[in-house]
């Protein structure tokens, strides 16, 4: 199991191809779940949210040169995913990918947090073969070093009671359970909104 000192977090803009497209194959397992109703494929699934991604607003967890983990931060003017219509229609074709451009991108790209001193912590995932060995908990940790916020806030839904499990054990407070359609649709429970200490 490595160490916490075995592990480094850097920008997602220092990844090099190779690194970035391995995140967003982590990106792609780790969010099947829901992003399935877009594609089954998952190397589509890759290729359109790496493309969708503002790299400026994401941190990678890696165990030496390889990713093991990802982090993005959100803020009140904008989340770090903004489809692009012109991906969606040559991964997906012309409906359904307008249609995916139309209502996802929407929902994906609209501001979770409304001040301006806040950060929206979003799309953690890890390596399935990393799970249980900190990384999720050292994103979080060293989030406040790259994001300039005061306050963070994330959502994890209430089916996931290993993550649940884990935010409460490291005192971060459960402030709201959300109502939302689509997550309920997906069978993954409602939205539980945690505040970062």
């Amino acid at each position: 199991m490595p160490t916490a000192a075995e592990l480094t977090i850097v920008r997602m803009t220092e990844l090099n191809e190779e690194q970035l497209a391995h995140t967003f194959d982590l990106f792609a397992e780790g969010f099947y779940f829901i992003f399935s109703m877009i594609s089954k494929d998952k190397a589509k699934l890759r290729d359109l949210f790496m493309d969708a991604f503002d790299r400026e607003m994401a941190i990678v967890c890696l165990e030496g040169d390889t990713p093991v983990g990802m982090l993005a931060c959100g803020n009140c003017q904008k989340q770090p995913i903004a489809m692009k219509k012109e991906t969606c229609v040559r991964l997906l074709g012309k409906l359904k990918g307008g249609l995916v451009y139309a209502f996802a991108g929407t929902m994906l790209s609209s501001p979770k947090v409304k001040g301006a001193d806040e950060g929206y912590l979003d799309y953690l995932t890890t390596d399935p073969a990393m799970r249980g060995r900190g990384v999720a908990t050292l994103l979080l940790d060293r989030a406040r070093e790259f994001f300039p916020y005061e306050r963070f806030s994330f959502e994890v839904l209430s089916k996931n009671g290993n993550a649940i499990r884990l935010y409460r054990k490291l005192g971060y407070e459960e402030v709201k359970v959300k109502n939302d359609v689509f997550a309920m649709l997906v069978g993954s429970g409602r939205p539980v909104i945690f505040r970062v200490p």
